[in-house]
């Protein structure tokens, strides 16, 4: 994770491991935006994602990367952005950003047969 900035902008980069399961990735993620606005608050934040790994049989995204570059990325974490670039897409902000980070998120896996969900919360790091 790292965080550069100038007098408007914030760039935050995060290289996701191969090791990294969805979850630890929306929390490193969310820990990242919030040590920017605590840093440089005000200024417009751009992530730049970058990931190791993660391919299924076809060289396309496994499944939690997919997931996080397209609905993660999308319905959730860009409203507290101005824009991010993932390997699948650049994506712009249409509304200013949010500041209004919250303290904890709850994500809901199911596993591949949709059987039962657990919940996470990712007030503090996830548990492996």
């Amino acid at each position: 994770m790292k965080i550069e900035h100038s007098r408007d902008t914030v760039a935050l980069y995060h290289a996701v491991h191969a090791s990294e399961d969805f979850d630890q990735t929306a929390y490193n993620l969310l820990r990242l935006i919030r040590m920017a606005q605590q840093k440089c608050p005000g200024r417009k934040r751009t992530l730049f994602l970058d990931i190791e790994g993660h391919r299924n049989g076809e060289g396309g995204f496994d499944q939690d990367m997919l997931e996080l570059q397209t609905k993660f990325m999308t319905e959730f974490l860009l409203q507290f952005l101005t824009r991010a670039v993932t390997p699948l897409v650049t994506i712009g902000n249409p509304r200013p950003q949010s500041d209004d980070l919250p303290d904890e998120l709850n994500v809901v896996s199911l596993d591949d047969r949709g059987k039962k969900p657990s919940d996470e919360a990712l007030g503090g790091p996830p548990k492996s």
